[in-house]
């Protein structure tokens, strides 16, 4: 599959997520979670930081320094080694996400407003440079004049009309035949090696970001709608959910948005993404994508997920993934395409490896400060 792509010139959560809360039969898991020392051993773990609203993404930098958004709070705080923590952004009303660090530098996305919202339109993603915040690419004007994914075809294909009356008014506007909405909801960055190029992960927009810092130009990959065929099997998934869909649907394509989560690099210089398919969900339509910049392609590479919203290689190539809503991270180990179960977990959205460590934030949508950043030595004399 190839995104469709548009350049033009830079001068120019909240991500619906519903889904099942069912959980894979267990496989032995690799690492043992609970509370640790601070000098933790293979398999051990430690909440090195806690009391956290909604830590939506981490990124780990120099001296074994973790970068955590506290996105609906608007603040990005800090978390040295040893737990402490500082607070570097504070931004009232403004959604902080999309957390990446390079050489120093910490990149971040803000977010605010959108459909049906009387606040100000923010989407832009910033570099946090030797104390000093500066945007380097503003999305909601982009978004605003271009509408990118305007052009996808979601919602049911060919319904007939007297099956689109039955379905629930609440959500008609939603399952009938659409296009993409003007939003931009940036919220998960990675940085090439130099610190050129800045990926961004739009979950609003349904796009792919590439800001080339140097000649100050975006690019926007469109990536394309999720073909879903309604089964029964789905039906009854979604009843699960409180969405119920009339049986006339019974073998007709609902076109789910794309919702990229996570962005990643890859062992193989690719980059990678999470996607999540937006409401309604059929609770394994996630995937993880890999996309090639300079070509524009992308292909699946794993899928049957839940709710997937971030994501992680060690240096064997294993992927780590966050499942939000399964409660759980899974492992892809290296030369496979399945996911197994790495660990339980509460709530987990996002994954980091540095070295040895697996970093991952828990319990994310807590309503009340209840958020954790757990730090995991890896153990490789995995089965």
């Amino acid at each position: 599959m190839k995104g469709s792509r548009t350049s033009i010139a830079a001068a120019a959560l909240a991500v619906a997520l519903t889904s099942s809360a069912a959980i894979a039969t267990a496989v032995p898991s690799a690492a043992t979670y609970g509370h640790g020392d601070p000098e933790v051993t293979a398999g051990e773990s430690v909440d090195l930081a806690t009391g956290l609203l909604s830590p939506l993404r981490v990124a780990v930098g120099r001296d074994d320094t973790a970068y955590v958004s506290q996105n609906f709070a608007g603040l990005l705080t800090s978390v040295d080694r040893d737990g402490g923590t500082a607070t570097l952004v504070e931004r009232p009303g403004i959604e902080i996400g999309g957390v990446s660090t390079r050489y120093g530098d910490v990149y971040y996305t803000e977010s605010a407003g959108g459909p049906g919202s009387t606040d100000p339109f923010v989407a832009n993603v910033s570099v946090l440079e030797d104390g000093e915040t500066r945007v380097i690419a503003d999305f909601a004007a982009l978004e605003t004049e271009n509408n990118y994914d305007g052009d996808n075809e979601y919602g049911f294909q060919d319904l007939p009309e007297a099956c689109a009356a039955e379905l629930p008014a609440d959500l008609r506007e939603f399952l009938l035949p659409r296009g993409g909405e003007v939003y931009s909801h940036p919220f998960a960055t990675a940085v090439s090696d130099r610190g050129r190029y800045v990926y961004v992960a739009d979950a609003g927009a349904n796009v792919i970001w590439t800001v080339d810092t140097r000649r100050d130009d975006i690019e926007a990959t469109v990536l394309e709608p999720v073909p879903t065929l309604a089964t029964e099997e789905l039906l009854a998934s979604l009843e699960g959910q409180g969405i119920n869909l009339p049986d006339c649907v019974l073998g007709y394509t609902f076109n789910s948005e794309p919702v990229p989560t996570d962005i990643e690099f890859g062992p193989d210089g690719l980059l990678y993404l999470t996607s999540l398919p937006g409401v309604p969900e059929d609770p394994t339509l996630g995937s993880v994508r890999s996309f090639d910049p300079d070509s524009g392609d992308i292909d699946v590479v794993v899928s049957g997920l839940t709710s997937p919203t971030g994501l992680a290689f060690d240096r064997h190539g294993n992927l780590f993934v966050a499942e939000l809503f399964a409660n759980r991270i899974s492992i892809i180990p290296a030369g496979t395409d399945e996911a197994e179960l790495f660990a339980e977990a509460v709530q987990p959205a996002d994954v980091e490896v540095d070295d040895e460590y697996l970093y991952s934030t828990r319990n994310a949508l807590s309503e009340e400060a209840g958020g954790t950043l757990v730090r995991t030595a890896l153990d490789y004399d995995w089965d």
